[in-house]
């Protein structure tokens, strides 16, 4: 062994060996075992947790190995893949210690059926959001959604089972279903059209009237009018995104708010197909807000003549602002008299604006703050 040389405060020598070893770990466990067998496909993650020489124990990441990763496979983090009926041994191992359990991967049960379908109503629309739920039978309980194609998919049920299909607005339908059943589908009746609603997507026509709509909403409020009933990205128009949805064809125009809008109007036409919304859009009535006439044009849409008077309006404005005069609220450019957008690269920009009596509407987002009147001279 060398020893290091070193001084003293009274000037004295001294011989220092290395500095006294770590504590050490003495046991190992493994922590998330599954209490039941794994069916195929799924993942868990396990843990390890070390006691060490000096009494502390506490979460490590020990190195994995399986017996048998044909049957289920783990990798570095302690993620364990179930991939094959059968049995394996997991092991961690860290320094001087390890330990080792077991994993079953449960075979397929070969009673276990999927079973799909479509919701439409009595026009032979599809409808969306309606719940598919297994009320009585070995598998009761199980439950779905159906997509905006009025498509649906319950995994894994067994033996004879009643299914029921429901939505507010329409008259339940059960049906009584086994693993011969194949395909099952819903056509179900409804009452009127509503003259308001909230989150989901409504048919035009079937469901919700065409005609003009106003709300007060939340932040990232998402609306878009539709001419089908697809599941596609809108986002994703113009090119595919990997993991992202197709390009949605059905989309006709719509708006998302990504700040406290004042009001919110729609125009629904009567040749769209749907209209989509979500819950932080709140609920859309045929009535405008009372606001009465407002000499200052907060963000958000807003009616020309009974909620804002035609003239000249005033901002300092920031980067991104939007602005539009429109003569109508379906969010088309064929709605847009005169828009404009702040692109450049500044804190703040004054902008004016003249409101004609002749506009139906004006929009603004937050970026351009708060419109004030003024008399032109």
């Amino acid at each position: 062994m060398v020893a290091a040389l070193g001084a003293t405060g009274c000037g004295e020598s001294t011989l220092t060996g290395p500095p006294p070893p770590g504590p050490v770990p003495t046991a190992l466990e493994i922590r998330g075992l599954p209490e039941e067998p794994l069916a195929i496909g799924t993942v868990v993650q396990l843990t390890g947790w070390a006691t060490f020489s000096d009494g502390v124990a506490r979460a490590v990441d020990p190195v994995w190995t399986s017996s048998a990763p044909e049957v289920a496979s783990v990798d570095g983090r302690g993620f364990v893949s179930a991939h094959a009926a059968g049995e394996t041994r997991i092991s961690a191992t860290l320094g001087p210690v390890s330990t080792e359990a077991g994993v079953a991967v449960a075979p397929v049960n070969p009673n276990l059926y999927d079973l799909s379908g479509q919701v439409v109503n009595a026009n032979g629309h599809p409808l969306a959001d309606v719940s598919i739920v297994v009320i009585e039978g070995l598998s009761a309980g199980r439950a779905t959604m159906t997509y905006p194609n009025g498509g649906f998919l319950l995994r894994d049920l067994e033996g004879e089972n009643t299914v029921a299909a429901q939505k507010d607005g329409y008259a339940a339908m059960t049906r009584l279903v086994t693993r011969a059943s194949g395909r099952l589908d819903f056509t179900l009746s409804g009452a009127a059209p509503r003259d308001s609603f909230g989150g989901g997507q409504w048919m035009v026509g079937d469901e919700v009237p065409p005609g003009r709509y106003v709300t007060d909403p939340e932040p990232y409020c998402h609306w878009n009018r539709r001419s089908g009933f697809s599941i596609g990205n809108a986002a994703a128009q113009v090119a595919f995104v990997p993991f992202e949805s197709p390009p949605d064809h059905d989309f006709i125009a719509g708006r998302e708010l990504r700040f406290d809008s004042g009001q919110e109007i729609v125009d629904i036409h009567p040749s769209d197909a749907a209209f989509r919304t979500n819950a932080e859009c709140g609920e859309w009535r045929p009535e405008p807000l009372d606001t009465g006439i407002q000499e200052r044009i907060p963000p958000g849409t807003w009616l020309v003549g009974t909620q804002i008077r035609p003239g000249a309006y005033r901002t300092a404005a920031r980067e991104l602002c939007y602005w539009a005069r429109v003569s109508g609220f379906g969010a088309g450019q064929e709605d847009v008299v005169e828009e404009g957008l702040v692109e450049l690269d500044v804190s703040e920009v004054e902008l004016t604006v003249t409101i004609e009596e002749s506009d139906a509407g004006f929009y603004s987002n937050a970026d351009c703050g708060v419109w004030i009147r003024f008399d032109e001279p």
